[in-house]
């Protein structure tokens, strides 16, 4: 039971909660000073019949600055840890700017939407400010499940804000491309690094709809003769180290591969023959150049996107982006090295997918088969997602829909290899020289015609009998005569 504790000129309102002595305070963190002791009691009383309630909370908790809370908070959790590098990006590089000195009590609504607005005005995405404020959201939501703050003020109340409908939502358009697309791209990765090895990575992906951490982490155990077993992914921490985690949401799964694909892939892991990586001893598909596995930001950098626009990205103001320096001969050129290689260099390519990503293939494998209309839930067991509702419910893989997409898959490859065969009869790419040369003899076999053996006729004979019917008539105008 509360009551009411006497000092000089003033009465404290004060109650025993388990093993403390609450002293009731206001919003700001500061003692209550009443002037008669029946306000002090009564203060006293409905703080205690809050607390006894959870609705009461210490006014003084929500002083707590916001760094201090996220700290806090920080250390509790016990998450992936890509989750808990993307709250550390979220919270040092956007949050903490923001409110790291400011009481948790003093945030509310109307500053969270002025930093919201401040981001988007930064030239950061919607997705990424959203993301962000999620973020915030879950951080503020727990210090109000703790009796810190009151409410959540992160939170954006329902039909607030201003109507833009779908609009909203709307990103840049995403860019996707063929197979032909694919293949050049990929010949042209393996131009850039001098080895066959990116060739094989890209059409992979693109084939296949790989996650990149499931891409770089495929090991060879996991490769078979008509599939290749999703187990692990490696996932690239911000000090450069590669730690092999579960993929994304629990995806394990068979991905079927076309025979030409399986094939493709056998060849490469027999010509590299992988060692055992330095940092986990597995035996890893596809690695760097000059390290053992390949890092996103590089392979994007310097591989990727020149390959798809022809450009190489800038250093910094040193030095601004620039085209790929190559030799026109042969087509589709020959990579320039070296000082000087722009003086020398006697073509440039054209842009074949301006914006696509290594994410972006993972779109583009989805879009291919959509086109191919493959049944939604092969689609998304591919590519490692949950069919909901009825449709996951009831829907199962079948050996028709497989057998379906591997024909589908394979047709769309020898329309690639026709087209790139229009432009070109050979590659400096060894792996594709190779795929032209046996696709142009089967096509080469397939037109041969065999002639049909020509049979001896008997000499040719009228079979109309000698007498016509009675009552035909037979003969010209002139000379007609009726039998």
């Amino acid at each position: 039971m509360g009551y009411a504790e006497k000092r000089s000129g003033y009465y404290l309102a004060r109650f025993k909660w388990g093993d403390k002595l609450i002293t009731v305070k206001d919003v700001n963190g500061r003692v209550i000073h009443f002037s008669t002791k029946r306000a002090a009691t009564t203060a006293a009383n409905i703080a205690e019949t809050r607390a006894r309630e959870q609705t009461w909370r210490d006014p003084s908790a929500g002083r707590m600055t916001f760094g201090a809370w996220a700290n806090e908070w920080y250390e509790r959790q016990d998450l992936a840890p890509s989750t808990m590098q993307n709250y550390k990006h979220h919270l040092e590089e956007h949050l903490l700017p923001a409110f790291e000195q400011t009481a948790l009590a003093d945030i509310f609504g109307a500053e969270v939407n002025e930093w919201e607005r401040a981001e988007l005005r930064a030239g950061y995405s919607v997705s990424s400010v959203q993301t962000w404020r999620t973020t915030l959201s879950t951080i503020l939501g727990d210090a109000v499940a703790e009796g810190v703050i009151p409410a959540n003020p992160a939170v954006r109340g329902r039909g607030r804000g201003k109507r833009a409908g779908r609009s909203r939502k709307r990103g840049p358009e995403k860019v996707t491309t063929d197979a032909l697309g694919a293949l050049l791209i990929a010949e042209r990765a393996a131009l850039l690094t001098g080895r066959d090895d990116e060739f094989v990575m890209v059409l992979a992906d693109f084939w296949t709809g790989l996650r990149w951490g499931e891409l770089v982490g495929l090991e060879t155990r996991f490769v078979r003769s008509e599939s290749i077993r999703v187990e692990f992914q490696l996932w690239e921490d911000d000090t450069g180290a590669f730690h092999p985690l579960p993929p994304k949401d629990d995806s394990y799964r068979d991905i079927d591969l076309p025979p030409w694909l399986s094939r493709l892939i056998s060849s490469h892991i027999a010509r590299t023959n992988p060692a055992p990586c330095p940092c986990h001893g597995r035996r890893y598909v596809f690695s760097a150049q000059r390290s053992a596995h390949p890092r996103r930001s590089a392979f994007s950098d310097w591989i990727f996107d020149p390959a798809t626009t022809g450009w190489f990205p800038s250093r910094g103001k040193r030095l601004p982006p620039r085209p790929v320096s190559i030799a026109a001969e042969p087509w589709p050129g020959a990579v320039l090295r070296g000082r000087g290689n722009a003086d020398r260099a006697t073509a440039c390519w054209t842009p074949i997918a301006r914006g696509l990503t290594p994410h972006g293939l993972r779109h583009c494998h989805k879009t291919l088969m959509a086109e191919l209309r493959t049944p939604e839930i092969l689609s998304h067991e591919r590519l490692g997602h949950e069919l909901g509702g009825i449709g996951g419910r009831y829907s199962h893989v079948s050996p028709a829909m497989v057998d379906d997409l591997m024909r589908g898959l394979t047709d769309r490859w020898n329309d690639a290899l026709d087209a790139r065969l229009a432009l070109g009869s050979t590659s400096p790419v060894g792996a594709l020289d190779r795929l032209l040369g046996e696709h142009r003899a089967r096509g080469q076999t397939d037109r041969v015609r065999v002639p049909e053996p020509r049979l001896a006729h008997a000499r040719l004979r009228s079979r109309r009998p000698a007498t016509p019917p009675s009552g035909r008539v037979i003969g010209t105008a002139n000379d007609l005569e009726t039998i």
